[in-house]
């Protein structure tokens, strides 16, 4: 069984890991640290602290019948990748939640694509934050994401 983590208990810093020929991100994305539970079986996420932005080599791991990326897959990356962008922004004393996720899919991701995730942040409130993000190959935008997070209240 996976030992889950406190919000507080994952480190903000980047870790060096394998990186795989066939993996290898552009220059400036380092490997964030290895997850457990379902993002570790994700794959590696690789992140630009200059632009503050994440991204992945799409693999066979994340195709669906088409020999594409699955929608799925996308829409996590976003998810990840906005959660990921407002725990940088406000620290995780108030950790939020997805409470709602609208994806627009502009186009197909194929297998070796290097895909990033471009987050901006639109209202960091105390109880709502609001956030989109573009995924992108290349200059091609092929998912739009518009999040609504919850933000926690402190354990009683």
């Amino acid at each position: 069984m996976n030992k889950r983590l406190q919000a507080n208990e994952i480190s903000l810093e980047v870790a060096n890991a394998t990186i795989k020929n066939d993996d290898a991100p552009p220059p400036g994305f380092v490997a964030l640290p290895f997850r457990t539970g379902y993002m570790g079986q994700f794959g590696t996420l690789y992140f630009d602290e200059a632009r503050g932005v994440i991204g992945t080599r799409v693999s066979e791991r994340h195709l669906n019948n088409l020999d594409i990326a699955h929608g799925g897959m996308l829409a996590t990356l976003a998810d990840t990748a906005i959660g990921a962008a407002m725990i940088r922004a406000a620290g995780r004393e108030r950790p939020a939640v997805t409470a709602h996720l609208g994806l627009d899919y502009l186009g197909s991701v194929r297998p070796g694509d290097w895909l990033e995730a471009h987050v901006a942040l639109d209202k960091m409130g105390a109880r709502l934050r609001f956030a989109t993000c573009r995924l992108m190959v290349d200059e091609r935008c092929v998912l739009k994401a518009n999040a609504t997070f919850a933000v926690l209240n402190p354990p009683a």
